[in-house]
Protein backbone atom coordinates (compact mmCIF):
# COMPACT_ATOMS: atom_id res chain seq x y z
CA UNK A 1 0.00 0.00 0.00
CA UNK A 2 1.68 3.40 -1.13
CA UNK A 3 0.92 6.14 1.53
CA UNK A 4 1.48 9.72 -0.07
CA UNK A 5 0.23 11.29 3.27
CA UNK A 6 2.64 14.21 4.50
CA UNK A 7 5.25 13.19 7.05
CA UNK A 8 3.60 14.45 10.26
CA UNK A 9 0.61 11.82 9.44
CA UNK A 10 2.38 9.05 7.77
CA UNK A 11 4.18 9.11 11.33
CA UNK A 12 1.03 9.31 13.38
CA UNK A 13 0.04 6.08 11.38
CA UNK A 14 3.58 4.13 12.13
CA UNK A 15 3.30 5.25 15.88
CA UNK A 16 -0.10 3.90 16.46
CA UNK A 17 0.53 0.60 14.18
CA UNK A 18 3.83 0.21 16.19
CA UNK A 19 1.88 0.66 19.51
CA UNK A 20 -0.83 -2.00 18.41
CA UNK A 21 1.94 -4.47 17.47
CA UNK A 22 3.70 -4.65 20.72
CA UNK A 23 0.20 -4.95 21.91
CA UNK A 24 -0.36 -8.03 19.86
CA UNK A 25 3.33 -8.87 20.97
CA UNK A 26 2.38 -8.66 25.13
CA UNK A 27 -0.89 -10.89 24.66
CA UNK A 28 0.89 -13.22 21.84
CA UNK A 29 3.70 -13.69 24.45
CA UNK A 30 0.89 -15.72 26.72
CA UNK A 31 -1.44 -13.31 27.87
CA UNK A 32 -4.22 -13.88 26.31
CA UNK A 33 -5.95 -14.81 29.87
CA UNK A 34 -4.28 -11.90 31.15
CA UNK A 35 -6.81 -9.36 33.24
CA UNK A 36 -5.26 -6.61 31.35
CA UNK A 37 -5.77 -8.09 28.05
CA UNK A 38 -9.16 -7.00 28.16
CA UNK A 39 -8.59 -3.20 29.06
CA UNK A 40 -4.99 -3.12 26.29
CA UNK A 41 -7.52 -4.62 23.73
CA UNK A 42 -9.88 -1.66 24.34
CA UNK A 43 -7.25 0.93 24.48
CA UNK A 44 -6.29 -0.55 20.64
CA UNK A 45 -9.52 0.29 19.44
CA UNK A 46 -9.40 3.79 20.94
CA UNK A 47 -5.91 4.42 20.04
CA UNK A 48 -6.54 3.46 16.35
CA UNK A 49 -9.82 5.26 15.55
CA UNK A 50 -8.81 8.18 17.29
CA UNK A 51 -5.29 8.44 14.70
CA UNK A 52 -7.96 8.11 12.31
CA UNK A 53 -9.90 11.19 13.44
CA UNK A 54 -7.07 13.48 13.76
CA UNK A 55 -5.61 12.86 10.35
CA UNK A 56 -9.26 12.69 8.69
CA UNK A 57 -9.58 15.79 10.49
CA UNK A 58 -6.62 17.41 9.55
CA UNK A 59 -6.35 16.36 6.40
CA UNK A 60 -9.04 18.14 5.02
CA UNK A 61 -8.21 21.09 7.17
CA UNK A 62 -5.09 21.38 5.14
CA UNK A 63 -6.39 21.34 2.32
CA UNK A 64 -8.96 23.97 2.81
CA UNK A 65 -6.70 26.21 4.87
CA UNK A 66 -3.83 26.10 2.43
CA UNK A 67 -3.71 30.00 0.82
CA UNK A 68 -6.66 31.10 3.23
CA UNK A 69 -6.56 33.97 5.20
CA UNK A 70 -6.58 33.54 9.22
CA UNK A 71 -9.86 34.39 9.43
CA UNK A 72 -11.12 31.48 7.11
CA UNK A 73 -8.56 29.37 8.56
CA UNK A 74 -9.88 29.80 12.03
CA UNK A 75 -13.34 28.69 10.51
CA UNK A 76 -12.06 26.06 8.88
CA UNK A 77 -10.44 25.00 12.70
CA UNK A 78 -13.59 25.35 14.51
CA UNK A 79 -15.36 23.65 12.38
CA UNK A 80 -13.47 20.49 11.03
CA UNK A 81 -10.84 20.07 13.46
CA UNK A 82 -13.36 21.11 16.72
CA UNK A 83 -16.08 19.23 15.33
CA UNK A 84 -17.49 16.16 17.21
CA UNK A 85 -17.35 13.68 14.67
CA UNK A 86 -16.85 10.19 14.02
CA UNK A 87 -14.54 8.63 11.69
CA UNK A 88 -16.32 6.41 9.80
CA UNK A 89 -16.49 6.10 6.00
CA UNK A 90 -20.06 8.15 6.01
CA UNK A 91 -18.99 11.03 7.80
CA UNK A 92 -15.83 11.27 5.38
CA UNK A 93 -18.39 11.48 2.75
CA UNK A 94 -20.72 13.86 4.21
CA UNK A 95 -17.61 16.23 5.04
CA UNK A 96 -16.73 16.26 1.28
CA UNK A 97 -20.09 16.79 0.20
CA UNK A 98 -20.01 19.90 1.80
CA UNK A 99 -16.56 21.27 0.28
CA UNK A 100 -17.33 19.27 -3.28
CA UNK A 101 -19.73 16.86 -5.10
CA UNK A 102 -17.14 15.81 -7.15
CA UNK A 103 -14.72 15.25 -4.09
CA UNK A 104 -17.56 13.18 -2.83
CA UNK A 105 -18.43 10.70 -5.32
CA UNK A 106 -14.90 10.39 -6.19
CA UNK A 107 -14.11 9.40 -2.30
CA UNK A 108 -17.43 7.17 -2.23
CA UNK A 109 -16.18 5.23 -5.45
CA UNK A 110 -12.77 4.25 -4.68
CA UNK A 111 -13.80 3.52 -1.02
CA UNK A 112 -16.69 1.21 -2.45
CA UNK A 113 -14.02 -0.09 -4.67
CA UNK A 114 -11.20 -0.36 -2.04
CA UNK A 115 -13.99 -2.80 -0.02
CA UNK A 116 -12.70 -1.74 3.34
CA UNK A 117 -15.51 0.64 4.35
CA UNK A 118 -16.95 -2.20 6.76
CA UNK A 119 -13.55 -2.83 8.38
CA UNK A 120 -13.47 1.35 9.18
CA UNK A 121 -16.66 1.24 10.40
CA UNK A 122 -16.53 -1.46 12.46
CA UNK A 123 -13.39 -0.15 14.05
CA UNK A 124 -15.59 3.56 14.67
CA UNK A 125 -18.48 1.51 16.19
CA UNK A 126 -16.57 -0.29 18.23
CA UNK A 127 -15.05 3.12 20.18
CA UNK A 128 -18.45 4.29 20.47
CA UNK A 129 -19.44 0.75 21.99
CA UNK A 130 -16.85 1.08 24.71
CA UNK A 131 -17.22 4.85 25.36
CA UNK A 132 -21.01 4.01 25.98
CA UNK A 133 -20.20 1.29 28.45
CA UNK A 134 -20.10 -2.14 26.70
CA UNK A 135 -17.75 -4.43 26.49
CA UNK A 136 -15.36 -4.72 23.68
CA UNK A 137 -14.93 -8.66 22.60
CA UNK A 138 -12.51 -8.51 19.45
CA UNK A 139 -8.96 -9.85 19.25
CA UNK A 140 -6.13 -7.46 18.69
CA UNK A 141 -5.69 -8.83 15.18
CA UNK A 142 -9.15 -7.81 14.26
CA UNK A 143 -8.55 -3.99 15.81
CA UNK A 144 -5.18 -4.14 13.48
CA UNK A 145 -6.91 -5.32 10.45
CA UNK A 146 -9.88 -2.71 10.73
CA UNK A 147 -6.87 0.13 11.44
CA UNK A 148 -5.33 -1.35 8.40
CA UNK A 149 -8.36 -0.82 6.28
CA UNK A 150 -8.80 2.41 7.42
CA UNK A 151 -5.00 3.79 7.06
CA UNK A 152 -6.22 2.37 2.88
CA UNK A 153 -9.16 4.97 3.28
CA UNK A 154 -7.37 7.90 4.85
CA UNK A 155 -5.02 7.19 1.96
CA UNK A 156 -7.70 7.50 -0.73
CA UNK A 157 -9.20 10.55 0.95
CA UNK A 158 -5.66 12.20 0.92
CA UNK A 159 -5.85 11.30 -2.70
CA UNK A 160 -9.01 12.83 -3.49
CA UNK A 161 -7.85 16.14 -1.18
CA UNK A 162 -5.02 16.53 -3.33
Amino acid sequence: MELLMNGEFLQMIADTRGELDNIRKWINAGNQFDSKTRYLISYAVIKASGTVEVIFKNMIYNCLSDGANEKAKGYFEKTIIDSSCNPNAGNMSNMLQNISSEWKTLFDQQVKQSGEKDKLNSLVQLRNDFAHGDSISVSIDTVIKYFDSAVKILNILDNVCT
